[in-house]
């Protein structure tokens, strides 16, 4: 899981220069970078890791793809502020993983081509669970076995923290990804249990909250 980051001061200011106007150019840039280092990738030349506080502009970039491949581009709210101080403080919220491949472009960098957010919780029946919040692989570079290779590495993850069980939400109109993780072992708890997802916005939190 991602390693701890006590100081933001280093990085702050950093964060707080990056633009959406920079964002969205680096969206294209990648994009574009991305079908030409999938023209010379083999299975073997990615690598998956814990994100690091660094890693926050390109977290949120792929956060945003991802929005845009669900038909929700203006969804994300997020900003790389906010993904710091979540993800790399004393008690983070989450963790991430990001795969990553070497940029053809730069001898010496690599381009992220893929996530996973996650976070642990508790279930009163079976007790600690991991949550997978958000897993994404950009379409260039998927059939490679990145996918593959992010379950792996969240599995052990699981177990390493004796977690019981993995839990996630697919939309429904993807098919393609109901099926693969049918095919994988994933049990579809709508058909099974029949369970509802709910949501207080908060507005309704904030109401609740100051109730009489």
């Amino acid at each position: 899981m991602a390693a701890p980051f006590n100081s933001h001061e280093g990085l702050v200011p950093e964060i707080r220069e990056e633009t959406e106007e920079r964002i969205r150019a680096t969206q294209t840039t990648q994009t574009e970078k991305a079908t030409l280092c999938r023209q010379t990738m083999t299975a073997t030349t990615f690598r998956v890791r814990p994100a690091q506080p660094q890693d926050c502009p390109e977290i949120l970039r792929l956060i945003k793809e991802l929005a845009a491949y669900g038909n929700s581009p203006d969804a994300v709210k997020l900003t790389l502020l906010d993904l710091l101080k979540d993800g790399f403080g004393d008690h983070p919220f989450y963790y991430c993983l990001i795969a990553e491949v070497p940029d053809d472009a730069e001898l010496t960098g690599t381009l992220t081509v893929g996530f996973a957010m996650y976070y642990f919780t508790y279930d009163p029946w079976i007790g600690k669970l991991l949550y997978l919040e958000d897993f994404y692989v950009m379409e260039p570079f998927r059939g490679l076995g990145i996918g593959s290779e992010i379950l792996k590495k969240l599995s052990q993850i699981a177990i390493t923290n004796r977690c019981s069980c993995m839990n996630f939400l697919v939309v429904i109109w993807n098919q393609t990804s109901t099926e693969y993780y049918t095919r994988r072992g994933a049990l579809d708890l709508t058909t099974r249990e029949g369970w509802h997802l709910f949501r207080f916005e908060r507005k309704e939190l904030l109401k609740m909250a100051n109730e009489d």
